[in-house]
């Protein structure tokens, strides 16, 4: 049994600490914020809780439904939704249906919701370059083990958002193909390579499109992980250095700082994170993280308590480019809830990527007033009034781009490395919450390894040399 410190209380990181804790080794966490959870924290206002996420996980999604299964927080029997995401294409709301396998091979069999508009898509799809496309999909779909098919690494270099466009034209990628990867994500994912995003939307089409209902929303999964670990909040880690002999780490808490030494350290945080933490990362650790370009976004939560709106009975809206000035998307948040349902809901608005920069620094008040002088007179029709809180998230997904897995292979085939370190970021895995349970299921597989090789070698040092008595002062472990 080892001690170890695990650096950021986001799902990642809680993943990792459950795992690490059910191994039997003495585990801490560090979180600088007031509570664990990460973008899945629920905020308290003065309106009452606001659940930032959607309270549901996706029916492919197997390492996430496999770890609420465990905790038994999943739903018994075949219990699933088939929630609608709505789109705003040529000034109408659609509700289109499910993606369906077949349209990958024959993408004009797609739903034409507004065939006026079709004149404005005028890439058509090409075959050549649609079958290695749906061959990656194909084997990503039949693939048993974590390694990723040859057909997906045959696409590490192209960005997602040139090959969909020419494997399936510009229509069903801009009606069909980008909302629904953007309305289980929750993230836009054109920049990424082509090789992340594929196994994404296998996830995707192998649970058709349905989800399942959590008992407490994400929520009550942070806060049942958490219950499985000693934590520390408000506790922010300023340095951490990996010797051979363990990890030092010096942190500051209420205003005081202090030290503490492990025998291992998982860290999940950002990239941008990892690198303010750690001056001492071996050159392609380090060249690793600093390849992942950060992106910021803008939030507008709102509370909503119109029983007749028009976006009650679907779980959100994504705006097509050009319907709706600056807007993205629109969801529905917290746990799942009957259609029409009287309660009070929050909403989550988000701005396109190419507008964040442009309305960073504008005041809440302003952008307030923007959005509601956007939306009035669209499909969706005015906002309700109600409270508004807007937020500002600095790095709201780490965009790997071309090359992602190659980078990842040779970061995960590294020689030099950093001792008794383990990473469960973003930065290795999919930017989605299934992408986020893996990066901690291996980090946590990681650090294991680690700790049995280090027995193993002071073991066989000891046989060896059994008269070497360690000169160095002692220092209190974490625990």
């Amino acid at each position: 049994m080892g001690s170890i410190v695990v650096v950021g209380g986001g799902l990642a990181g809680l993943v990792c600490a459950a795992r690490l804790v059910h191994a039997g080794h003495d585990v801490e966490l560090f979180e600088a914020a007031p509570s664990v959870g990460g973008r899945l924290c629920p905020i308290e206002t003065e309106h009452g809780l606001l659940e930032p996420a959607v309270g549901e996980i996706g029916w492919g999604d197997a390492n996430l439904r496999a770890l609420v299964a465990a905790l038994g927080l999943e739903s018994g029997g075949d219990t699933f939704l088939e929630r609608k995401h709505g789109l705003v294409l040529g000034g109408r709301l659609h509700r289109p249906p499910h993606l369906r396998p077949r349209e990958f091979l024959f993408p004009s069999l797609s739903p034409r919701m507004d065939r006026p508009i079709d004149a404005v898509f005028r890439r058509p799809p090409r075959w050549r370059d649609r079958r290695p496309l749906v061959h990656a999909v194909w084997d990503s779909l039949r693939q048993s083990s974590l390694e990723p098919p040859a057909a997906v690494r045959a696409l590490d270099d192209v960005p997602w958002q040139r090959a969909s466009i020419r494997a399936f034209g510009t229509r069903f990628c801009t009606t069909r193909l980008a909302p629904a990867l953007l309305a289980r994500t929750g993230v836009d994912l054109s920049a990424e390579s082509a090789s992340i995003v594929v196994p994404m939307l296998a996830r995707l089409l192998s649970g058709k499109g349905r989800s399942v209902p959590l008992a407490g929303g994400l929520v009550h999964l942070v806060d049942t992980l958490a219950e499985l670990t000693r934590i520390r909040v408000g506790t922010k880690v300023e340095q951490l250095e990996a010797t051979t002999e363990g990890v030092r780490i010096r942190y500051r808490s209420g205003g005081r700082a202090g030290q503490a030494l492990a025998d291992a350290a998982v860290i999940a945080l950002p990239p941008s994170e990892i690198l303010r933490i750690c001056p001492k990362l071996s050159p392609v650790e380090r060249g690793h993280f600093e390849s992942i370009e950060p992106r910021r976004s803008i939030v507008i939560h709102r509370r909503v308590t119109e029983d007749a709106w028009l976006l009650r009975g679907v779980a959100g809206v994504t705006f097509v480019p050009g319907e709706l000035p600056d807007m993205r998307d629109l969801r529905v948040l917290g746990p799942p809830a009957e259609p029409y349902a009287s309660d009070p809901f929050w909403i989550r608005i988000s701005l396109n990527v190419a507008s964040v920069d442009d309305h960073w620094h504008m005041s809440d008040r302003d952008l307030i007033q923007k959005i509601d002088g956007t939306f009035r007179g669209s499909p969706l029709g005015t906002l309700p009034d109600g409270p508004t809180r807007v937020e500002r998230l600095s790095e709201i997904i780490s965009v790997q781009g071309r090359g992602a897995l190659s980078r990842r292979d040779r970061f995960l085939a590294r020689t030099e490395r950093s001792p008794r370190l383990a990473f469960a970021t973003s930065a290795l895995a999919t930017p989605d919450l299934e992408g986020r349970v893996t990066a901690g299921m291996r980090a946590a597989a990681e650090t294991v390894d680690e700790l049995y090789r280090i027995q193993a070698v002071t073991e066989g040092v000891s046989n060896v040399m059994p008269d070497v008595v360690s000169d160095a002062a002692p220092a209190n472990r974490v625990g």
